[in-house]
């Protein structure tokens, strides 16, 4: 402190005394010196502010136009396939597919566009049967700091694919009941009704169909699920009295 206010007087002095020099030579003596003392501290406090505005301007437009283009080549993957079914698309589509996916993923990985093309890359795979490949996409997705509500998505999506392999077990795992699935709970838990149904543990998979169809909106489809939830219910078989 007692620093700061030394500095000030000098500072006050300077200034008297440059206004009461007799000749400008005298001025620009007094400023060179003043400069020689003030200069470099001076400088660096510039460079720093037009280094840190500059900067940050110049990695947010970055940031946009990396966005930008990531969206775009998203677009072009899509359109790519044009709504055909993969086990209909021709070789070379389906090969400028994946090279679209995989470039996606090597240049803009730390975007959300990244992650939707291996998601849509996993459904290309699955409809193929090519199920490592669908395996490997969303599993890149859940290692590459996925955002919560679409992690909920390629869990049941590659809880579904393990199970296409048999791997039930391994499926269960990644729908983990320590996880909370918010929104899609429903989903969720039909999901690990149908993995238990397929390990032949019918008591689990009611339960868990049953939990299912409780949370479940009253606007939303519910057929399927009650067929699921009919199927495991006990049968009650009535008995009539043999009393006359």
């Amino acid at each position: 402190m007692k620093r700061v206010q030394k500095k000030r007087v000098q500072d006050r002095k300077s200034r008297r005394a440059f206004f009461a020099a007799e000749s400008e030579d005298e001025q620009l003596e007094m400023l060179k010196n003043w400069w020689d003392e003030n200069g470099n501290s001076l400088i660096i406090g510039v460079v720093v502010v037009l280094a840190v505005t500059f900067g940050y301007r110049a990695w947010d437009n970055s940031v946009i136009e990396s966005t930008e283009s990531a969206s775009s080549m998203y677009e072009d993957l899509k359109g790519s396939i044009a709504n055909i079914p993969a086990t209909e698309l021709p070789g070379e589509a389906l090969a400028s597919a994946r090279s679209l996916g995989d470039k996606l993923k090597i240049e803009y990985g730390n975007t959300a566009y990244a992650q939707f093309g291996a998601l849509f890359m996993a459904r290309l795979a699955m409809e193929m049967k090519e199920y490592e490949r669908a395996e490997t996409e969303l599993r890149w997705v859940l290692d590459n700091d996925v955002d919560e509500g679409l992690e909920i998505i390629t869990r049941m999506r590659l809880a579904r694919v393990l199970a296409a392999q048999d791997r039930v077990n391994e499926a269960l795992l990644v729908l983990s009941s320590d996880i909370d699935p918010g929104n899609f709970q429903s989903s969720w838990e039909e999901v690990r009704g149908d993995l238990y149904y397929q390990s032949g543990d019918n008591g689990k998979a009611r339960q868990a169909y049953q939990k299912a169809f409780d949370v479940l909106d009253q606007d939303q489809p519910r057929a399927l699920l009650k067929m699921k939830l009919d199927d495991l219910s006990p049968v009650i078989v009535a008995v009539e009295s043999d009393a006359a």
